[in-house]
Parts: structure tokens; sequence; C-alpha cells
């Protein structure tokens, strides 16, 4: 039996993921680590390398916060927990403190296994004496680590890891890893847009081979990454990229779900994100609960809150107010919501995923009846754009915010943006289509009335090729007094002392952020600029930027991975040149 593999040699990884901006260093060194571990090791790690101890779609936390783990330091090596907090003040890093005061020795005795599972214990404590329980075991751990693991222990627990393996990154590591070669990342990567997890994705294919992964199915209970849409400005535009007959739906202004519903009629509903928001709509788990009465089913659909008086279907806005831990009872009073279900993806033990859409669309019409609280988004067949034309002013009337178009032939490409839905929203009429859910990268202090706060955020578009992100505007306008003012707590969690080493800019911030909150954006303009990066590379003469640029809302329902991409914006530039 080989021998478990040490912790001591995945700190060693980290150390080197976090002196490297080279996407192609990361991959190579990704691909020479899991050559070597075990198929329990390899899923193990593919969570810590992110800082995690489960799946998102468990939601498992490890709820210790710095003042917390600031006690368990002090405890862990017997050290007045005043110096703790001092030595925090000046280097702002508890992960470099952890590494300073922890006495020096080599390292070694502790197993990837072995950490992961106190990690885990510690995540799953609960109860009234959770927080003091959490703190012991951590500083238990802690007191068997060398400096070096103790650094990264640390900032595993507070969640600032910041080793930059992003997912697609990850997924060609494993493919290397595994097959010598990069190009077998497509297999491994339907297989995570199915099951939405790292780390069985890691198990699976060290234990059996890539290709075995070839054939995965989806599971009741573990959510599906959402198939995307693309854009276009113009619905003539849609005819160059389906020909013929498509889809034609509303466009809801809510929130995407899907909801898993077993045999047993256990039903989750998870978002975009992979949260499990079950308990914030009951009174949609009882509808869908009546309506497949002991039959198992994965759907899709959009969740929109509705008018009591006039039954109008009413903005996102109004829906956030039933995204609560308390009083979610009142609120399904107050504010009464309808979800449109839009597609099947699993069906009584057989996945639909690559079932042509207009076979889905008979499933759904079979087997799921208009009742209260649910119902199918409305669509119309057509090849006709007069008509698209007619049904888009038809869904911006009734309170949505446009169509999305879908080729009938498609399959359910999971987890990709592709040109199989399109879709066409009512502010694409102007010159510059759509908005961007853009990543905040930096900040800049405001002054006057915006004393004490942040006069703008610098915003970056991902590029999921290099791993990086680059900078497309600064943001001021847009935000209530209110939001302005929570700038600072939303943010302080993921200050840097320096431009995080994946953002390509030229703006000097006054404040660095880890790419992790996304937010949604409009502008009038694309104009090209010295000093912001993004398709820099493809222009030759400067980066794209967005000209007056507004805020909308924050997207706490996508993971900066999700964000606008550049390779998008680019292409958006080029069809407005056109």
């Amino acid at each position: 039996m080989k021998p478990a593999t040490k912790f001591k040699e995945l700190v060693a990884v980290f150390e080197q993921l976090e002196a490297t901006a080279s996407n192609l260093k990361i991959m190579d060194l990704l691909a020479d680590f899991f050559s070597h571990i075990t198929p329990e090791e390899a899923r193990l790690t593919a969570y810590l390398l992110r800082g995690k101890v489960a799946p998102d779609y468990e939601g498992l936390e490890l709820g210790l916060a710095k003042k917390l783990v600031m006690r368990s330091l002090a405890q862990a090596w017997g050290t007045p927990l005043k110096e703790v907090e001092n030595r925090f003040q000046k280097t702002g890093d508890l992960g470099d403190v952890a590494a300073r005061i922890a006495p020096q020795r080599e390292g070694g005795e502790l197993s990837i296994q072995e950490v992961f599972a106190e990690l885990q214990t510690i995540a799953r404590a609960s109860g009234a004496r959770s927080q003091e329980v959490k703190i012991q075991i951590l500083a238990a751990l802690l007191s068997r680590c060398s400096p070096q693991e103790a650094k990264y222990v640390t900032r595993i627990v507070l969640g600032t890891l910041r080793l930059g393996v992003a997912e697609m990154t990850f997924l060609y590591g494993l493919s290397k890893a595994l097959t010598g070669t990069k190009e077998k990342k497509a297999i491994l990567e339907n297989a995570f847009n199915v099951l939405s997890d790292l780390g069985e994705v890691a198990y699976q294919a060290v234990k059996k081979g890539v290709e075995a992964l070839q054939e995965v199915q989806p599971v009741i209970g573990i959510p599906i990454r959402m198939m995307l849409a693309q854009r276009v400005k113009d619905l003539e535009e849609v005819k160059k990229h389906l020909p013929g007959q498509v889809i034609v739906e509303y466009k809801y202004d809510g929130e995407r779900i899907q909801a898993h519903i077993s045999k047993q009629g256990e039903i989750t509903l998870y978002s975009r994100r992979h949260e499990k928001i079950t308990h914030q709509f009951p009174d949609i788990v009882a509808a869908l609960g009546r309506a497949l009465q002991g039959k198992e089913a994965i759907i899709e659909g959009e969740v929109v809150a509705i008018d009591p008086q006039i039954g109008k279907l009413q903005n996102f806005q109004i829906l956030m107010t039933r995204r609560r831990k308390h009083g979610v009872e009142e609120y399904v009073r107050k504010v009464p919501v309808k979800y449109f279900i839009f597609d099947i993806l699993y069906f009584e033990g057989k996945s639909l995923l690559k079932t042509p859409l207009s076979q889905r669309k008979e499933v759904l019409t079979r087997h799921f009846p208009d009742s209260d609280g649910l119902t199918l988004a409305k669509y119309i067949m057509t090849g006709d754009v007069e008509e698209m034309e007619g049904f888009f002013a038809e869904a911006i009337e009734q309170g949505g915010e446009g169509v999305v178009l879908k080729d009938v032939t498609s399959i359910y490409e999971a987890g990709t943006r592709g040109w199989k839905w399109i879709k066409f929203k009512k502010d694409y009429r102007r010159e510059l289509a759509d908005t961007f859910d853009l990543v905040v990268v930096g900040g800049i202090y405001g002054t006057g009335r915006r004393a004490g706060t942040y006069g703008s955020l610098l915003v970056a578009a991902f590029n999921p090729e290099t791993n990086k992100y680059y900078s497309f505007t600064k943001v001021g306008a847009g935000f209530t007094d209110q939001e302005l003012a929570r700038l600072p707590d939303r943010l302080a969690k993921y200050n840097l002392p320096e431009k995080y080493r994946l953002v390509e800019t030229q703006i000097e911030a006054d404040v660095w952020f880890e790419p992790a909150l996304v937010m949604e954006i409009t502008g009038a303009e694309l104009t090209i600029s010295p000093v912001h990066t993004v398709a820099k590379e493809e222009l030759k003469k400067g980066g794209l930027a967005l000209r007056f640029p507004r805020f909308l809302r924050w997207r706490d329902d996508k993971s900066p991975e999700q964000a606008t991409t550049v390779q998008e914006i680019y292409e958006l530039y080029t069809s407005i040149r056109r």
C-alpha cells in the first residue's frame, strides 16, 4: 500500500503556486502533484487547493472569524493573545503570524487526510459550545504543524488561501497528470459540469481513468452546472446562429433555480451558485411536491415575484426580499412567487441532458400542469423574425426582461455558454448590448460626502484561458448612500496589502482586493484606454474600457469565474464596429 502523502508536500505546492502568476506553471505544478497521489488524496487536495472542505453545494463552512482564530493561535503555542493581535496589526495576515510564532520544526508528522479530517470536524461542529470546540480543535491541529504548515492551515480556515487555482486550470492540470496531455480536459470538464464537484471528478479520474468519466450521469441532490446563453443586439442576428425554427421563451426577471425532487419526496432548491435555498421558498417546495407525487426529477426554471393584486410579474429587487433566514412565512404572504419551469434535465431514472430540447419540452407538458405556484415558461416556436419581435414586446409588457431563443434540437450543454441559446433583453436596443457582471479588484478612497468610504471601485473581467482578471472600468455611480456606507464592511474581508498577482491593470488603486465579489453594471459605450487591459493583446493599442459605468446590483449568485469574460466583451466590441 502506498504511504500516505504528507501535508508538508502539499504545503510545498501551495508555496510554489503562491509565487507564480503563470497559468502554465500552475498547471504543471498540479500535474506533477496529482500524478503520484491516491484517489482519496486527490479528492481532498482538490478541495484544499481552493480553501474548501466540501463541494460548494454542501454549504459546509469552517465558520471561524479572525478573533477566534487569534485565540486558537494563542492557545496552540502558549502565546499571549495580545502578542498575536499586535503581530496581526503589523502584517495583516494571520497566516504569516502563525508561521512566525510557531516553534521551528521540520513538519511531516501530519498527512493530507489527517489535516482534512480535523478541518471537517471544525466545520461540522455545532451547538451551544461550537465556537469553543472549533477553537480547541484548531489549536490542537496547529500545535502539530511546522511554521509553514500552520501558515496555510490558518489561511484555509479564514478563507484567505488565494492560490489562484481556477476550476478550468485545475482540470487542465488533472488531465495532464493522468494522460500526459491537456487534450482530455474536455472529458473532465463535462464530468465537472454534471457533478459540480472537483473533488469527486479528481477521485474518479485517478481511480478509474479519465475515459471512464465520459458517461457520467446526473444524480438527484447534486446540482448540475447551468447552461448559459449568448447575446445579440438585434433579433435579426439570431438567424445567423439559429436558422429555421426556434423556441422563443419569456426571459423572466427573477432567480434561476434548479429543483431536485427525489422519489421519497425530498425537494432541494439550488441557486445558480449551488447554494441550497430550499428554506426561502416553502411555497414552491409544496407546489412541486403536489405536482410530482413520488416521481423523481431535476428541473430548471425562474422564480419570479408576482403582484398579488393584478398578477403581473414584478422585478428582481422585490423577489430578493424573500432572501432571508428569518420571517420566511411572513414574506411568503407578503411577496407571493411563481416558479416558471423551462427545462427538465432528469426524469424517472433517465438523464435528459442529451435529449433534444423539443422532446424535453414535451416531457414538461405531460407532467407539469399549471397549478398554484407552478407554471411552464411561456414560449412559441417560430422562424419568423417579426413574430419574434411581437413575442418580445409581449414579454416586456408582461413584466419580463426580454426573450431567450433556443435551438429546438439542442441538447443541454451543462456549464457552457454557446449559441444554442441566445438572450435578447429590452436594454439591448441601445448601442451597448447587455449589462456586465464584473469582479471587484480595487478601491479608490472617496472625498467630500464620500469620505470614509470608497469613491469608486475598480472592476475587472475574467479570462479563463489565462486565469487572470483584466481591469475594465472604475464604477462610482449608481450606489445609494446606504450601499456606499456599507462598502468598507462588505469589502474588508478581501483586503490585500498589494495588487493580487492574477490582476492585470495600469490603474493604481488605494486598496486592493482579492477577486471575490461580483457586481452587475451598465454603461454608455466601449472605448480604448491606455490604463485598462481587457483585450489588450488583441487590440495592440490599449485595452477596452467602459465609459460612464453605473452600478446596478451585487451578483452574490455568481462566483468570480462566472463573471463576464474578456472574450465576451471583445466580441461585443467587434460586433458594434461592424
